[in-house]
């Protein structure tokens, strides 16, 4: 039945007694009879594409967003006849996909690309300068920023941000009963002293904000939040809601109580139920399967990852451990946003981590069967200039590459997405899309696609005005 909250509901050809018997109540709140009948289309239509173009192939998300941004020459789309200044220290290595070459960094992705893509071409020119924040919040909500600084500088998260991907996937594909919809592992996103930029539901409300384990997964996780208090039972839980239930007839037109609502169903679903909770188990896993993974916190939390997709959540998103402008250190969790010693940094810390952990849970998935219903993208807000040492924020240092927003890549997988293919490709110098341009809102419709969300819905936004799920941008159809 259709909502004017969003949730998963039964569509259908026709309108049932009780929808329109309602649109009487909606007008009371700005959603008349006209609106009523084109949302229920808007959403009703994806149900006639079909999924041979890709539509509804996947049934989970793993986002791995790699906040600070590796470079995109020297991973994914080396350039070896470019001049030294641009190619870099690293030679290009050959692939287990025809034509697919990576950086020498990469040799267990390069053993896994045949169950993977590569996007070449995406580009985005971000609000305000180069910085982070914008390029982050366009990527976590597919929105232009409305409140950042001039500079494109991020702002503290507030209830009046447009909702992250992850919440509208947990607002329009919820999980089912006893599942977790949206789960937030290895660390939260930020910019300077900003954290959890584009992360929450922002207007949609707290009910649709993610779970969060920030914890290090390296160690026993700590389940408390699992567990109900030493005076209250399950059946008094039940009680609670089954009166609340009871006296709350008008709840369907009042926002705040629907909310509340929400709250007390996904508390009692988690309580009954074990599959959530077991999922924070790490130590179910065997050894050899953890050291498969890595015994890092980005390691362990991608295995955390496949744990809950397995327990049913819809999105999860992991998000490399360091904050996204950090000043890169030696050590596993260190930054991406290589400024200065760009190649000893790749090459001792971040790649080693990134190249053992993300093929192992490339070859998990494929071979557990999951990767067919399992959509993975790995990504970071922007790439890395071309030419080594040019300054495109007034900071780099020797050996450094700065922010590139213009052109970069990403690793797209399962879900319905055809492996071993390089879509798109850029110029000689990795500097602009040379063809099948990729926008950043065509790579977040592209995920809505995969999962039967239709991109063109609509929600109202706090000024109650109606505002698509994706700001623009068309699914890329020839990944499927």
């Amino acid at each position: 039945m259709f909502s004017i909250h969003g949730s998963a509901s039964r569509l259908c050809d026709t309108t049932s007694r009780r929808e329109l018997l309602t649109v009487g109540g909606l007008s009371l709140i700005g959603l008349g009879l006209p609106n009523f009948l084109r949302q229920r289309a808007i959403q009703a239509a994806p149900t006639i594409a079909g999924a041979s173009n890709g539509f509804g192939a996947a049934e989970s998300v793993i986002l791995v967003y790699l906040q600070g941004s590796p470079s995109h020459i020297d991973l994914w789309d080396p350039k070896p006849e470019a001049p030294a200044e641009i190619r870099g220290e690293f030679r290009p290595i050959a692939t287990r996909a025809p034509g697919m070459m990576l950086g020498e960094v990469l040799p267990k992705l390069a053993d896994q690309a045949q169950h993977f893509t590569l996007i070449r071409s995406l580009g985005v020119k971000p609000k305000g300068l180069r910085n982070h924040g914008s390029a982050i919040y366009m990527l976590m909500t597919g929105s232009d920023p409305t409140n950042f600084s001039v500079t494109g500088l991020a702002v503290p998260p507030s209830r009046d941000d447009l909702p992250s991907v992850g919440s509208i996937v947990a607002r329009q594909r919820p999980s089912a009963s006893g599942g977790l919809s949206y789960v937030a592992v290895c660390g939260p996103v930020k910019e300077g002293k900003e954290v959890g930029v584009g992360q929450s539901a922002g207007i949609l409300g707290p009910a649709h904000d993610p779970f969060t384990m920030y914890d290090d997964p390296t160690q026993p996780l700590k389940l408390e939040a699992f567990a109900l208090p030493g005076d209250v039972t399950l059946n008094r839980l039940q009680s609670r809601v089954d009166l609340r239930s009871s006296i709350d007839t008008q709840r369907a037109a009042v926002r705040t109580t629907a909310t509340f609502d929400t709250y007390y169903d996904r508390a009692l679903d988690l309580v009954q139920s074990h599959r959530a909770v077991q999922a924070f188990r790490l130590d179910a896993e065997s050894d050899a399967t953890r050291d498969r993974y890595g015994r890092t916190r980005f390691g362990q939390s991608c295995l955390l990852a496949r744990r809950l997709v397995e327990a049913g959540t819809r999105f999860v998103q992991v998000t490399w451990p360091a904050r996204s402008d950090d000043e890169p250190v030696p050590g596993p969790d260190g930054s991406w946003d290589t400024h200065r010693n760009n190649f000893p940094t790749l090459r001792n810390d971040r790649c080693p981590v990134f190249d053992h952990t993300l093929s192992a849970l490339i070859a998990d998935l494929a071979a557990r069967g999951m990767l067919e219903k399992t959509l993975v993208v790995a990504v970071g807000e922007f790439g890395r200039s071309p030419k080594l040492g040019v300054a495109t924020t007034d900071n780099v240092g020797p050996g450094g590459r700065d922010h590139w927003p213009e052109c970069y890549s990403c690793l797209i997988t399962g879900g319905g997405v055809r492996p071993g293919q390089v879509y798109g490709e850029s110029d000689r110098f990795a500097a602009w899309p040379k063809n099948n341009p990729v926008h950043p809102y065509d790579l977040i419709t592209t995920i809505y696609h995969a999962l039967g969300i239709n991109p063109a819905t609509e929600y109202q936004d706090s000024l109650n005005r109606p505002r698509r799920l994706v700001e623009h941008g068309q699914p890329v159809l020839g990944l499927f």
